[in-house]
């Protein structure tokens, strides 16, 4: 009987890591397919413009499935898509940096014209009446001449 034991302790260890195999591939081959497609959709999302969806599909691969190859691709993809908008970031306060600075120059620029015209000598403006217009001539009114009375015709 001794004899028989160690083959088949032999058999029973190798059938145990055979089966716990088998077990461990057809757990982990389903995962495998659902966190690439997640994946193919995040992917997909990302081209099409939609970065919060395909944030939240690249967050639950690395949660729902972390021991895959698509959890470490979206990891990746994370990394990149925040890389991404940190640049956007840094653009867009570049303008706004540029924008205030224009803006604080010409609010200087108007303050200082504002100054000069606040200090400047009050100015006297000196109106000259015109000159009076020559006296005119009086023009005496013309007489009234009364109309020469015709003399009276005799009547024959």
């Amino acid at each position: 009987m001794k004899k028989v034991r160690w083959p088949l302790i032999f058999t029973s260890i190798v059938s145990s890591i055979l089966g716990a195999l088998v077990v461990y591939l057809l757990l982990s081959v389903p995962n495998d397919l659902r966190a690439d497609a997640l994946l193919k959709d995040a992917r997909q999302n990302i081209t099409d413009g939609k970065n919060e969806q395909a944030r939240a599909s690249l967050l639950q691969i690395v949660q729902q499935y972390p021991r895959t190859d698509a959890a470490a691709a979206a990891t990746a993809a994370l990394m990149t898509l925040a890389q991404k908008e940190r640049d956007d970031l840094a653009r867009a306060v570049g303008v706004v940096r540029n924008q205030n600075e224009q803006q604080t120059k010409l609010i200087n620029e108007l303050r200082t014209n504002l100054d000069t015209l606040k200090n400047a000598p009050p100015k006297v403006v000196t109106v000259q009446a015109p000159p009076p217009p020559p006296p005119a001539k009086k023009v005496a009114p013309k007489k009234k001449t009364t109309p020469k009375k015709q003399p009276a015709r005799r009547r024959r």
